[in-house]
């Protein structure tokens, strides 16, 4: 009799239902998989949609049509970061090639010679160490890891430019096609209209005090940087500020990218207490306020402890790379609206703001 109920039982299963469900779940997996590469690009395109929403409605409310709004609005976004790279590539290049031709002219060598003068005890140092060294051999593994690095240069550069195409491409279909974008957002949430709309604004806030976070940070290094790179007597400290900004806001890249080489150069020109200075400033304040400033800034706005966004900032950037600055923050996010969800559920009180 247990047999045939056993039998029963196994014949009355949704096996359909099963195999539908693990099809889903590898498609998914899969799907994942597929797109996972061009994942900094996708975040990237969504925080800008998300950030820029009301000046493109304001677009497309006066130019009335949404492709040219959509293209309009890919255009002013590549013109607001090509063109303050092109000024800030340009003056760290002049900054290069006076380093350059300081090499050049010999005026490097003789301000080292001078200083090595100055300092018999270095010098003393310095031969030593070079009677170790076989010239040939350095010179050889020198040779290959330069090479190395510049095919690494190249393919992160290519790998970039790939990112960056597929940013601004998402992007265009995202401002282009908001409203299906949304709707089939929305429809991926299997909760009521009510939770789904507390979700999704909670979304979009955490997204945009992310993204404000990061440029009021990067705008106080920057200042700071700039300060410091008129205190020391530098020209053109305010492009040099800028600069520091610009590159503040990447986080893989940071500050230091700006204010390390201004050192190198300091040095190079036998400014050595600008150069010892500004490694200070820049090592101890300019590139650690980003770690301590901006899970304050962010936890404030997320309503979360600092301690929980710092942890999602370095956790999210170790699991996904620098796409998870923003992905980490905005899991904790959601994840903390999801809890409120279930707790209003269990209490059979609304969502606040609804």
């Amino acid at each position: 009799m247990s047999e045939e109920m056993g039998t029963a039982r196994w014949k009355g299963f949704d096996w359909s239902g099963l195999t539908l469900f693990l099809l889903t779940l590898g498609a998914i997996g899969l799907s994942t998989f597929v797109i996972w590469p061009f994942l900094p690009g996708i975040t990237a395109a969504v925080v800008l949609a998300v950030v820029t929403a009301r000046p493109f409605a304001w677009l497309e409310a006066h130019l009335k049509n949404r492709t040219l709004a959509a293209s309009c609005a890919v255009l002013l976004v590549v013109l607001s970061l090509v063109g303050p790279t092109v000024l800030m590539i340009t003056n760290v290049s002049g900054h290069v090639v006076d380093a350059v031709r300081s090499l050049q002219d010999g005026t490097a060598e003789r301000e080292l010679n001078q200083a090595l003068e100055n300092h018999p005890q270095i010098e003393r140092l310095i031969a030593r160490a070079l009677e170790n060294i076989d010239a040939s051999q350095t010179v050889e593994k020198a040779a290959g890891l330069v090479a190395s690095r510049i095919g690494d240069l190249l393919s992160h550069s290519v790998a970039g430019l790939v990112q960056i195409v597929a940013m601004l491409f998402i992007l265009f279909f995202l401002y282009r096609d908001r409203e299906e974008a949304a709707e089939f957002a929305r429809s991926l949430l299997p909760v009521a209209e009510e939770e789904n709309r507390f979700l999704l604004r909670h979304l979009r806030e955490a997204v945009t005090a992310l993204v404000l976070g990061r440029f009021v940070v990067a705008g106080i290094q920057g200042v700071l940087a700039g300060a410091t790179y008129a205190l020391l007597g530098l020209k053109s400290a305010l492009v040099l500020g800028a600069a520091t900004t610009l590159f503040a806001l990447v986080p893989a890249v940071g500050a230091v990218a700006v204010w390390l080489p201004v050192v190198v150069f300091l040095a190079l020109t036998h400014h050595w207490v600008e150069a010892v200075v500004l490694l200070g400033v820049g090592s101890l304040a300019i590139s650690t306020l980003d770690n301590f400033l901006y899970p304050v800034l962010v936890g404030t706005r997320l309503k979360l402890h600092t301690v929980p966004i710092f942890l999602a900032m370095m956790g999210g950037v170790w699991l996904f790379g620098v796409a998870g600055i923003v992905l980490g923050p905005v899991l904790f996010n959601v994840t903390n609206s999801l809890m409120l969800i279930w707790r209003h559920r269990a209490h059979g009180e609304p969502l606040p703001g609804e």
